[in-house]
């Protein structure tokens, strides 16, 4: 039995080792992007709803709300030319840090779940980027803001 055990223990170890190598390389070589979770808030309409989360970079955040069912989920680009991507079904976790790859990310241009009924899209012209804060309407008449 203990013998059993200590292969067992040994397999999952290196399958840990396989999986901790595989983040490392694809972070490393670009396949793979970090998102942080902030302790600001998201504020939608004045009051807090929401969490954001920002790439290592600090090119992007993702503001999440929480004030719909569904969560809603926003991918906004700050460097560079602005714009913003509503996340469809998909929301960001409340994890402390997650990665997005690079092959299917989960909001794109071409998959972004904008058809949804659910769906509460950003009027992208009325987005206003500051050095650490964002603000955009949606086509409910919300307004939503961020700053980190």
């Amino acid at each position: 039995m203990s013998a059993a055990l200590k292969v067992v223990g040994l397999l999952l170890f290196a399958f840990a080792l396989l999986i901790a190598a595989a983040l490392t390389y694809s972070t490393a070589h670009g396949y793979m992007g970090w998102w942080f979770w902030s302790s600001r808030s998201v504020a939608i309409d004045g009051s807090g709803h929401g969490y954001i989360h920002i790439n290592r970079q600090h090119s992007a955040v993702i503001v999440t709300r929480t004030d719909s069912r569904p969560r809603q989920s926003y991918l906004v680009a700050l460097s560079g030319r602005k714009w913003i991507i509503p996340c469809g079904e998909w929301q960001a976790p409340r994890f402390p840090a997650f990665p997005i790859g690079d092959v299917n990310p989960p909001c794109s241009i071409f998959i972004n779940g904008a058809d949804l009924p659910t769906a509460d899209n950003p009027k992208v012209d009325t987005l206003k980027t500051g050095p650490r804060s964002l603000e955009f309407e949606t086509v409910q008449g919300r307004r939503v803001s961020a700053s980190w």
